[in-house]
Order: structure tokens, then sequence, then C-alpha cells
């Protein structure tokens, strides 16, 4: 019965610690509906195309690849792979798959072994951003007017290189600059020599009032790579000579955060050019675009130094091997990935381009000059060589049924996935608004459309397959592919630390619990062990005293403590507000009367005639307490030392009052902060519990033997278990 009983207590305290930790893995939405499990991946079919050697490959939004042997979708003669990553994005090239993830970063697939052969993780691509050189000068012809050529070229023939001087760049190379856009190859090729980069760099060394800090830190080096002289002949450009043109952008590498990534279809994005990988996502604090060389691995970018107009990329479509054309938030650019070169800019509102915020189009290209895309029932044809919007036709219940989830342009056909099927136009019906259609109902929401000889390959949300045959209507084959599976968010934890400082909470915590209790060990064993050597009588008054301390609540204490340490504040070099010393002595007062009092009774229980033995042998007092009565009553000074850290772990009052910003904040007070400005989001909440649980459960776990036998009897049920092992 007692162990029952035992064993039933245990599970009661340990339940909710589970729980915690389990909700901390569950979404803040599935929390919020009460449920238990998870909800399964999302096997969206965002991919669906046909292979060179006629295979069929599907893939899911999260990383789900299937394959089938022919088109009829034969479920024994299907292939899987599961990628475990999320928002991810597919390109088929050179008879390999592409898998592109915000959290497994990019991914070869060799479909005929059906495994990952190559990977290039985040480390590769922030390695790659940290060394790339992005000092070349780069203009867009569409987006920079004549005038600011002009300009430039005479302020690097009039504008002096230093203050109180009249050495200017074109009397240091001897010639004029030009008045067009050659003038940013003549800036080039100052950048490209060393030798004209030395001289400029040399007469650029005798100012000292530089106000950009990057100048000053290059300059103080006293051996530069070719990279910094490059950087510092860039900086000091656009802060001598301020123009649109030589204005100089060093965007530092974020690390990925999943969490803020959209888990849909235009969360990434991949495209394949030629040799080139053009990887881009949609999220305002990722680079730009991201170029890697299938054959060497190289990887090369274009941010909005070299100017794309936004970083936020939501669809990049191949228009031929040397071009891609890229969706973002801003617009549209046409880049040449052999030269990593932006030849053209487009952006909503201008060029008669409708305006929108990037999210949602669905594009497809039409030809070499032109495409299409969708944001809800509007289509607009673009020709994007020109630069002008040729048709925007407005969707209409006649057109649409729904808003428009996927189109496909083959030729003079176009084909338009709706909620429930899809339509076929001709291109040129479409465009003279003769709205002759020919529609297909299916059961789902066409996501992904690849046409192949007469059929259409159809993937929908909830993970369906369909092959219809154009000619008749007729369903040749369809297939449901198998559920995704359990989604932990084991990405909560990232989410925590990036959305509020609990690192910083979390050392706070460490440094002032241990210390509070390093301080109320030291103290309270020599004050222990002298009350615990002088009769009772004579320390009575004292253990009176330290039990008073605290029956007194600690609110009463909060008011005068804070007006001390503002006084000497105010009037001293002591610093007790918003500071770790601070908070580490007040706690040292509050704890160290509870320390006292527990631990005297620790070194009473330890017999006199080991102590008297020790000094006969030649121990001071001094040794004979650390060498004799400190070792005796360690389990004692254990048990004290743990209850002194989990009073201040918890401690919230005192510590809320002396921090005024998360620099001395320790995790209650992080806690707190979190939950008002993040109440809804109780997967969060609980991954912060969980974190701030975990350091006094690993603690009670290092020390749990000692502790017990702290406690009275642990002793005899130590020794009891260790003469078991010995037997």
């Amino acid at each position: 019965m007692v162990k029952f009983l035992a064993w039933a207590f245990a599970i009661l305290n340990v339940a909710p610690i589970l729980w915690m930790v389990w909700s901390s893995l569950l979404g803040s939405s599935e929390i919020q509906q009460g449920k238990i499990f998870p909800d399964p991946y999302p096997n969206d079919v965002v991919f669906f195309e046909k292979t060179a050697d006629r295979n069929v490959v599907a893939g899911t939004l999260h990383g789900q690849v299937y394959k089938y042997s022919d088109k009829n979708l034969d479920k024994d003669s299907r292939q899987s792979l599961d990628l475990s990553a999320v928002s991810v994005n597919y390109a088929l090239a050179d008879s390999s798959l592409y898998a592109f993830s915000p959290d497994e970063g990019l991914m070869q697939i060799n479909l005929s072994k059906m495994k990952v052969e190559k990977k290039w993780g985040w480390s590769d691509f922030a390695r790659s951003f940290k060394d790339y050189d992005f000092s070349t000068f780069r203009y867009v012809a569409n987006q920079m007017p004549e005038g600011e050529f002009v300009r430039l070229g005479a302020l690097l023939d009039t504008v002096p290189l230093v203050e109180n001087s009249d050495m200017t760049f074109a009397k240091l190379f001897n010639q004029s600059f030009p008045r067009d856009s050659s003038v940013i190859e003549a800036l080039n090729m100052i950048l490209n020599s060393p030798q004209s980069l030395a001289q400029v760099i040399s007469i650029w060394q005798q100012k000292k009032d530089w106000v950009n800090p990057a100048i000053e830190k290059l300059l103080k080096k006293r051996y530069r790579s070719k990279k910094e002289n490059r950087e510092l002949f860039r900086w000091c450009l656009a802060e001598r000579i301020p123009t649109p043109l030589t204005i100089y952008r060093r965007i530092p590498w974020t690390s990925i955060w999943v969490d803020r990534v959209p888990a849909s279809d235009h969360g990434v994005s991949i495209a394949s050019a030629g040799n080139i990988l053009c990887v881009g996502m949609w999220w305002e604090s990722f680079p730009g675009i991201a170029f890697v060389n299938k054959k060497t691995g190289k990887i090369g970018w274009i941010t909005s130094q070299s100017g794309l107009p936004s970083s936020s990329v939501q669809r990049i479509l191949r228009v031929s091997e040397k071009e891609v054309l890229v969706a973002h938030d801003q617009g549209f650019s046409l880049i040449d990935v052999q030269n990593e070169k932006i030849k053209a800019n487009y952006i909503f509102g201008e060029s008669g381009l409708p305006f929108y915020n990037g999210r949602d189009l669905r594009l497809s290209v039409v030809s070499r000059s032109s495409m299409l895309f969708a944001c809800g029932r509007e289509i607009v044809f673009f020709d994007f060589r020109a630069g002008q919007a040729v048709k925007r036709l407005y969707g209409d219940s006649r057109l649409f049924q729904s808003d428009i989830s996927a189109i496909k342009s083959v030729s003079n056909r176009v084909f338009f996935g709706l909620s429930n099927g899809f339509v076929e136009m001709n291109l040129w019906d479409l465009l003279s608004e003769d709205y002759t259609q020919k529609t297909y109902s299916i059961s789902g929401t066409a996501t992904s459309l690849a046409f192949d000889d007469g059929n259409l390959l159809v993937g929908m949300q909830g993970g369906k397959l369909s092959n219809i045959e154009l000619g008749t209507s007729a369903v040749v084959a369809t297939e449901s592919l198998p559920s995704g599976g359990l989604y932990l968010h084991w990405r909560n934890y990232e989410d925590l630390w990036r959305t509020i400082p609990f690192g910083t909470f979390l050392i706070n915590s460490l440094v002032i619990c241990g210390s509070t209790v390093l301080i109320c060990l030291i103290l309270g064993s020599l004050a222990g062990y002298g009350l615990a050597r002088v009769p009772i009588r004579h320390s009575l008054f004292v253990n009176v005293g330290l039990i008073w301390s605290q029956v007194i609540p600690n609110v009463l204490l909060l008011i005068p403590a804070f007006l001390i340490a503002s006084y000497l504040q105010l009037h001293s070099s002591i610093h007790m507000l918003n500071s770790r010393a601070g908070i580490i002595v007040l706690y040292s007062a509050l704890f160290l009367p509870m320390a006292t009092w527990l631990l005297q009774n620790f070194f009473r229980s330890v017999p006199r005639e080991i102590e008297e033995a020790a000094l006969l042998d030649g121990c001071t007092p001094i040794s004979a307490f650390f060498r004799i009565i400190v070792p005796s009553s360690l389990p004692g000074i254990l048990a004290t030392g743990i209850y002194i850290f989990i009073l201040a772990w918890d401690e919230l009052m005192f510590a809320w009052v002396f921090s005024m910003d998360v620099s001395t904040a320790t995790i209650p007070v992080g806690m707190r902060l979190f939950f008002g400005q993040f109440a809804t989001r109780y997967d969060l909440v609980m991954a912060a519990a969980t974190l701030s649980t975990l350091p006094v459960i690993i603690l009670f776990l290092i020390v749990q033997r000692r502790l017990v036998s702290g406690f009275p009897g642990g002793r005899a049920v130590v020794a009891r278990n260790t003469t078991k092992k010995v037997r």
C-alpha cells in the first residue's frame, strides 16, 4: 500500500512536467483546440512532373517524394523518400530532382536510387555569403535616370579626395570620367586594379574624421586582403561622393528562422537554368537569390547591393538556359544567371502592372519574352522584354468559379487550376477575351499542373494525383498519397530564443543563483558551525532571530531595500540597481539566515569526538573544520545549497524591482515579460517553462544520491542500497 501511494504521488508530480514538455512540441493552435497529438504534415502536392526516362515524380509540401514507373500511377510501382523538411519546393534537371527547404537547405536527389546524393546546408550558404565580394559596381539599366550618370561623372572630376586638397579622381588618373553609363565601367577598372586602388587609399588614409566606423576599422589594419581593400574603396567613395550609384550596402548574414518562413508553396522557390540552380525565399531577412553551380558547388549571390528591389522572393521561373524571371513582393526581375546580373526590374504599379504585394501570385512563362500571372481571379499578360503589361483580364463568374490555384502554359494552350478542377483555354482566345474554354472537374484543388503528350498531370491538395486525357476528359489514373507524419514543433525552442533574449535571462539566473548559493554556503557554514558548537541556551537568541527573519514577509523588506539601493546609487559608487552584483548581495542577505539555521543542525549531528580526535592528531580548528566537519556534513550542505538555489531561481519580486532592463533580468522576470508580449503563443510559453525547469532538474539529478542521504533516515537507505549492490 505504501509503495502504491509512493508511485501515485510520483506520477502526480511528474505528469504536469511531462505534459508541459509535450505541449512545448505542439503548435499554438493545436493547444488552443485542446488536441493531444499534433497534426500530421500537410501532403499537398506542389510538384508533379514527368522525367526524361518516362517516370513520374511527385513532391509534397513537406518533403515526401514519390516516383512512379509510368503515368498509370500504379501504387505497386511507387517508390518513396521522406526528406523530413518543411515548405519544400522542387526543380527537375539533369535526371536529378533538386529540393530546397528553409530547414534542410538544398538537396540533390538521385531518382534512380531514391536517395539524397548531395546537400548544400545552411553553413555552406552562410560561408559563401560572407566570402562573396559585393564590391563590384552594378546598376540596373531601366532603374537609373541618365542624369545620375552625368552627375556622378561630374563629381568624380571635381570633388577632392580629401578636404583642403585639389586632388580629384580625374587629376589622379589624368583623365575625365564619362557622363553616361560607362562611368560604372571606369570605376570598376579602378576597383579591379590593385595599383590604382592603392593610390586612392593612400590619399584617403590622410583623412582622420571618417563618419563610417567600418572605414576606421579597415584603415587601422596593417595588412588588408584584396577584398578588404575593395570594400574600403566602396565605403570611402560612398561617404565622399554619395549618389545612388555609389551607395554601398554590406548586409550581414542572418540565420534562417524557419518558423518565420511561410509554410506554403510560396515559402521558398527554386529553378534550374543551365548549370545554375537559383534559389530564393519569401523572407525579408534572407539576403536575396543564391546561384548554385551544379558541377562545382560554388554559390554566388544577387542582393539589394546588386539592384534587387526586394529579397522576399515568391517564385523563380526559368526563361532560358541563361535567364530566370523572379517574382518578389515589389514586382519582377529579369536576371542573367551566367553573369549574376539583373537585366531589368519591373515594379508593381508601373509599366501597366497592377499593384500587388507579390504574395499568392500564380505564374507561368508563355515564351522567352512574355508570361501570364494571376492573383485571385485576375489574369495579367506581361511582356517582360518590352516591360509592359499587354493585357489585364478581370475574372468574373462566367470564366472562373474560384480563385486560380495554378497556371500551366504549353504552346498556345493555357491551363488554370481551380478549387474543383481546371480550365483549358487557347492563349489567343484569352487575350482577345473570347472566353471559349473547356472545363474539367476533379475532386480537389489543383496545386501543380504538368502537360505530357495530350495528358495533364494534376497534383492536388490533400495528397491527390490525377492523370487526365485532355481529348476525352477521361481520368486515366488517380492516386492518393499517404498522409504526412506527425509534425512535432521542435523549432518552438529556436523560435523562443529568437523572440526574446532567453539566453541572457538564463545566464543571468545561473550567475546570480550560483553566486548566491556559494556565498550563503560559505558564510552560512561558518556561522552555523559556530552556533552548533555552543550550548543551545547560549545560541537561543540567535536562533530566534533566524526564525523571525523567515517569518517576516519579504514584501515588507522590498521598499526599504529599494530606497537603500537608490540612495547608494545616487550618493556613492555602489550600484545595486540593474546590476548582477546588487541582486547577488540582496539575495544573499535574504537567504543567508535560512542557510545558517539549516546548516547548524547538520553540524550538530557530527559527533564532537571526531573533531577532538582530529585536534589531538595535530589539526588546527580551521583544518579540522574543512577536513572533518565539512566532508561529514556534505549531504546536508548540498541539500541546503539546492534549497537556496531553488528559492533564488524562482524569486520574482526583488528581481523585478531591481532589474531595469533585460541585461540583468532573470528567468522569472523574462517569463513575466514574455507572457505580457506573447500571451497567445502557448507553444512558446510551454517551451519557456520547460527550459526554465530544466536546470533545476539537472541539478537535482546530479546530487540526488547525496541529497537523499542528507535527510533523516536517508543515510540508512543509501547504506542498505549499497549493501544490496555489493551482495
